[in-house]
């Protein structure tokens, strides 16, 4: 079937290609919508856990997520992390105030007054033996909790009671039961186990009335090959889910070929379809990214995609992100804000700073200075196009109808923002300059437009490295159709939008 798909883009796109001439038409259609409960582009950002970041990292983290603008987050943590186990009464031992938590509390105070919404979780059950270099820390361990003992329930009621009632955090509006559960590396591996846990958690979330503050998610499966994960989840867990997520680790290939929007598009009409709620629920991509490059300097282990160094990510990511956004993908969150967050999980370095490798994904290293590579703190390319996209398709956006002619590696992303605004991305994801003529229907705006460039060699930015317009159009610009050329390995954003 997918081979079958791609022959048939294929060929569309060489019919396409015969019949056009002169400029590409894209005609915006702002009273058609193709996803009406976007949530918006965001990240992965984690508290920190193995390493502590100064006062002054943290700060210029906030810096620049002030001008990224994530409409979402996903948080990730372990029981252990706040529970050193039970006393003799079997009444769990909390550590709300150490050092873990405290790096927790500082992240989601930035998520509360700048209204970005979190999907909280945690990474797999208290038994789990993965993921443990600071194993004299892990002291829930030997009660061997896992998934669907209802003493995990219990200890995740606690938290989020505390997080949401005692704390006030209530930008927590999900809750992620287990990273990729399918996975062999998880300690549940199993379907049925963990559609237990998850309607353990959701009736000890009920009984607590937090249900009411936050939803659960599911499956957070990955691997396309492990797909039915979503369908199994739509068609059993339904009743206990308020939104359905994965991870994507798109290939190259699959990227550049506009699979993506076919293999999301239906994924998106099988939830419409098996639950009868789905309408209203949103599919989100909670972990985004191209398929791992491997080990690259300096520090960065097996478990690391190296092209975050190079412009073209940028390329690659916005591609993705827009063919999703199309096929009716709500949220899109890239794997992740900063290489500091994770390590390897089998790390014999740690807490060597100097001999741990990192999974370099990030837009930067905030301990670029404590491992002698000070040029690792600055901002890499793909944070460009990735903070332009979440700028600028905020959340409550309508993404709208934008007319495609098959050209191979040319797609665009169009939002309506409230009655009177527009934004429109446009990447070229190929070898090929070119040509375009973008309509607006029924323009009657008079708003000028900004445009901003990304591609190898041009991307301007200000003193800060953040993005700034290559051109301000007036509304006569494009009343009636903006010329717009698109470089081969290009990305365009246009948006009437202000600062």
């Amino acid at each position: 079937m997918k081979k079958l798909l791609h022959s048939l883009v294929a060929g569309a796109s060489l019919l396409a290609l015969s019949a056009q001439a002169g400029p590409i038409q894209i005609t915006v259609d702002p009273n058609t919508a193709l996803c009406t409960n976007f949530l918006g582009f965001g990240v992965q950002w984690s508290p920190y856990p193995w390493f502590d970041i100064t006062d002054q990292a943290w700060e210029n983290n906030f810096k620049r997520l002030d001008y990224m603008r994530p409409a979402l987050v996903r948080v990730m943590t372990r029981a252990y992390k706040y529970c050193d186990g039970f006393d003799a009464q079997g009444k769990p031992i909390y550590q709300w105030e150490n050092n873990r938590m405290k790096k927790l509390y500082r992240l989601l105070a930035y998520c509360q007054q700048h209204n970005v919404v979190v999907i909280i979780g945690e990474w797999d059950d208290p038994s789990s033996t993965g993921d443990r270099v600071d194993k004299a820390a892990d002291k829930l361990q030997p009660y061997k909790i896992d998934c669907t003992d209802r003493r995990w329930s219990r200890l995740i009621g606690d938290f989020l009671e505390h997080l949401i009632k005692d704390k006030g955090y209530t930008c927590l509006k999900y809750y992620n039961l287990i990273n990729e559960p399918n996975g062999s590396w998880s300690a549940c591996a199993d379907f049925r186990k963990w559609n237990t846990a998850i309607s353990n958690l959701h009736a000890e979330l009920k009984q607590r009335d937090l249900i009411k503050f936050i939803q659960l998610t599911g499956p957070d499966s990955c691997q396309e090959e492990d797909s039915y994960w979503l369908d199994l989840a739509v068609r059993y867990s339904a009743d206990h889910l308020g939104l359905y997520d994965v991870h994507e680790y798109a290939k190259v290939a699959d990227v550049e070929s506009g699979w993506l929007e076919v293999f999301y598009h239906t994924k998106r009409k099988f939830i419409d379809r098996y639950d009868w709620q789905g309408w209203k629920k949103p599919l989100v991509i909670s972990e985004a990214g191209i398929e791992r490059t491997g080990p690259g300097d300096p520090q960065g282990g097996r478990d690391s995609q190296m092209r975050v160094y190079d412009p073209i990510y940028g390329i690659l990511m916005s591609d993705y992100a827009i063919q999703c956004s199309r096929a009716g993908v709500a949220g899109i969150l890239a794997w992740d804000l900063d290489d500091a967050m994770h390590i390897m999980n089998e790390d014999r370095g740690w807490p060597d700073i100097h001999k741990t490798l990192f999974k370099k994904w990030g837009f930067w290293n905030s301990l670029g200075n404590e491992i002698g590579h000070p040029e690792d703190t600055k901002l890499r390319p793909w944070f460009y196009s990735w903070s332009l996209m979440s700028r600028y398709f905020p959340a409550g956006c309508q993404i709208v109808q934008s007319s495609e002619i098959g050209v191979p590696g040319l797609r665009s992303l169009a939002a309506r923002i409230g009655l009177n605004n527009f934004t429109i991305g446009l990447v070229n994801d190929s070898d090929k300059p070119q040509s375009l003529k973008v309509i607006f229907a029924d323009w009657k705006i008079g708003l000028s437009m900004k445009r901003y460039n990304y591609s190898s060699d041009d991307r301007l930015v200000n003193a800060d490295g953040f993005p700034v317009p290559k051109q301000i159009l007036s509304p006569a610009d494009f009343a009636s159709g903006l010329a717009v050329e698109l470089p081969a390995r290009s990305f365009v954003l246009l948006t009437t939008l202000p600062d």
